[in-house]
């Protein structure tokens, strides 16, 4: 090989192997399913949803009362208040586990980047689950409806149950998320989510009731179900602050100075 050739020859700096936004976001993802226990979290929840939604329609059908979308999608809230932050703490702490560390912390610029791909990756597999619960509900509602006169009357309202359980599932799943970026550790993080939202609101709700509104974590949800005990902005506010916002800084504080 000549001087001339190798001369031409162009050579690649770090910031040509820098990794894209997406490619961290699609890597994020894979790294959340591509681990038999990864995989078995996600089949056992996929499980319960379908126990939960048939038990439920089987109920309903006993009972005699109407069995439509609405209702089936909407009376797994607990499922969604539990499940969804399970998968936002297993994308926020997924890295100890995966092999590639190593080699793919180099390839990074900084990393902000990684961990914001890490919040979007596990809104998008939790979307994923409340979509699955989605389809699942209509399924069970068209069958229990038929082809009869109350067939049309099985998806009344599915515009506003879509829009509140997507929102209900992204805070939920930021619930985990936020927890998960400051607590760092896996078991922690759901051992806090389950005291938080089993034990902690309701002591919060029972010691401190006219503050309820400011520190309890499901205040915004309350705020999408609406009703007459509707919270005020400002206790929306207070909660998402002291529950979501707070915690994801601190994770972010972290992520930033901690080493690769």
């Amino acid at each position: 090989m000549s001087q001339h050739t190798l001369q031409q020859t162009p050579v690649r700096n770090g910031r040509d192997r820098q990794v894209g936004f997406a490619r961290l976001v699609a890597f994020e993802v894979r790294k959340l399913v591509d681990t038999r226990s990864s995989l078995a979290i996600f089949a056992v929840l996929a499980v319960i949803a379908v126990a939960l939604v048939v038990g439920l329609a089987v109920v309903g059908s006993g009972q005699g009362t109407p069995v439509t979308f609405a209702s089936l999608a909407g009376s797994i809230g607990l499922f969604t208040a539990l499940a969804m932050p399970l998968i936002g703490i297993l994308g926020m702490t997924s890295d100890t586990a995966y092999r590639t560390t190593l080699v793919y912390y180099p390839l990074l610029r900084g990393r902000t980047a990684q961990f914001w791909a890490k919040v979007l990756a596990a809104a998008v597999l939790a979307l994923a689950l409340q979509v699955f619960v989605f389809l699942l509900s209509a399924v069970v509602a068209a069958a229990l409806a038929g082809a009869g006169p109350g067939a049309a009357g099985a998806f009344d309202g599915v515009g506003q149950e879509l829009a509140t359980g997507l929102a209900s599932c992204l805070l939920s799943t930021m619930f985990g998320v936020a927890l998960a970026a400051a607590i760092r550790r896996t078991a922690l993080a759901i051992v806090a989510v389950i005291l938080v939202s089993l034990v902690g609101n309701g002591l919060i709700l029972t010691l401190l009731p006219d503050a309820s509104g400011y520190l309890s974590t499901i205040t915004a949800l309350g705020a999408l179900i609406g009703g007459p005990d509707t919270p005020t902005a400002l206790e929306v506010a207070s909660s998402l602050t002291l529950w979501y916002l707070i915690p994801l800084g601190i994770g972010w504080w972290i992520t930033e100075k901690s080493e690769a």
